[in-house]
C-alpha cells in the first residue's frame, strides 16, 4: 500500500484541531487544499477518516481514531529511519534557522562558544545560520528545511519538540519618524495596543500574538491591519507608510535607521527565546547544539 507520510502527518494536526480552518492555518493551507489532501489520504488508506460539517468542524470516525493512533509512531519510527540513513561520522552542516531578519539578535549570545561546545564532541561539525520566513516557521523543521530553530515562540506541530531557554527579551513599539508617537519614547503598553498594528495572518498564532499584543488587547478589540510581509526587513518597510506600528524585540532598535523611533512599552511582558527540533532527529551533533542552547544562564539580551 503507497500511504503519503506528509498527509498522515497534516492528518495528525488536523485530529489536534478538529476543525478544517484552524488546521490549515497552521499547516499554512488553504481549507480546500487540506480537504483534498485528507481525501487522499483516505482514497491510500481506504476508508473514512473523518466527517465534516459545513461549518469545518469535524468528528474523527472510529477508523480516524485508530489509524491516528497508530500513525504517530508511524511517523516517529519513519523519521528516525531517514535520520539513520543520512547520519555519517564525516563533516556534515546543522543548520539553524532564525526567522528572517533577526539573525543580529542571534548574535548576541556567545555563537562561537556554543559551537565550541558542539564540537568538543563532533569537531567535524559546520553550524550554519538559515533566514526561515515567517509562515515557515512551523513547516521548516517537518519539511527539513533546517535542523534546529531558534525563535520567539514554541512551535506547534507533531513530529516537533520545542524547548524554552532561559534568554528573554523586552517588547518595544516601532514607528515611522512621521508617526504621532514617534517623540513618545516611552508609553503604557495597554495604550501602544490601542493603535493600527500590523499582523500576518498566515504566521504562527502562537508566534504573531506577542507582535500584535494579544496578550494585552484581544482580537476583537485589537486593531489589526493585514501584512504579507515574511520577514522583519518586510515588516519594517510596510510600517515606514505611518499608517500601523508595530511590536518587536528590544534588540532590535539599535538596528533602525533614520525613518524609525523605538517607544518603550512599560508593563509590556518579556518574550522568551525558544529553540526547537525534529522530535525523530537521533543526531549527536544536533542535540549537543540544543543542549549548548539550554546552558545558556539566565539573561535579558
Amino acid at each position: 500500500m503507497d500511504l503519503d507520510l506528509g498527509l498522515v502527518a497534516d492528518f495528525l494536526v488536523l485530529v489536534q484541531e478538529r476543525h478544517y480552518g484552524r488546521a490549515a492555518v497552521r499547516l499554512h493551507l488553504t481549507s480546500s487544499a487540506l480537504t483534498k489532501r485528507i481525501q487522499r489520504l483516505e482514497r491510500q488508506v481506504g476508508v473514512a477518516l473523518v466527517e465534516r460539517d459545513p461549518a469545518g468542524v469535524l468528528t474523527v470516525t472510529s477508523a480516524g481514531r485508530r489509524f491516528a493512533t497508530a500513525a504517530v509512531p508511524l511517523i516517529a519510527q519513519a523519521g528516525a529511519a531517514r535520520e539513520s540513513a543520512r547520519a555519517t561520522p564525516a563533516r556534515y552542516t546543522v543548520r539553524i534557522g532564525v526567522p528572517a531578519g533577526t539573525g543580529a539578535i542571534l548574535g548576541q549570545i556567545d555563537m562561537s562558544g556554543i559551537a565550541r561546545e558542539v564540537r568538543s564532541s563532533f569537531p567535524e561539525t559546520r553550524l550554519v545560520r538559515q533566514d526561515i520566513a515567517f509562515p515557515s516557521l512551523t513547516r521548516c523543521l517537518p519539511e527539513r528545511q533546517v535542523d534546529l530553530l531558534w525563535t520567539f515562540a514554541p512551535v506547534r506541530h507533531p513530529i516537533v519538540d520545542s524547548f524554552p531557554l532561559a534568554v528573554v527579551s523586552a517588547r518595544i513599539g516601532v514607528v515611522a519618524a512621521r508617526h504621532s508617537l514617534a517623540d513618545a519614547e516611552a508609553m503604557n503598553v495597554e495604550d501602544f495596543s490601542e493603535q493600527p498594528i500590523l499582523y500576518n495572518p498566515v504566521c504562527p498564532e502562537e508566534w504573531m500574538s506577542q507582535f500584535w499584543l494579544g496578550d494585552v488587547r484581544p482580537r476583537h478589540e485589537a486593531r489589526l491591519i493585514e501584512t504579507d510581509a515574511g520577514s522583519f526587513t518586510g515588516v519594517l518597510r510596510r510600517t515606514a507608510d505611518g499608517t500601523a506600528v508595530i511590536a518587536t524585540v528590544s534588540e532590535i532598535a539599535p538596528l533602525l535607521g533614520s525613518a524609525f523611533r523605538a517607544v518603550t512599552l512599560t508593563g509590556a511582558a518579556p518574550v522568551a527565546f525558544h529553540v526547537a527540533c525534529r522530535r525523530t532527529d537521533r543526531r549527536g551533533a544536533v542535540h549537543a547544539l540544543l543542549k549548548a542552547f539550554q546552558a545558556l544562564g539566565p539573561r535579558l539580551l
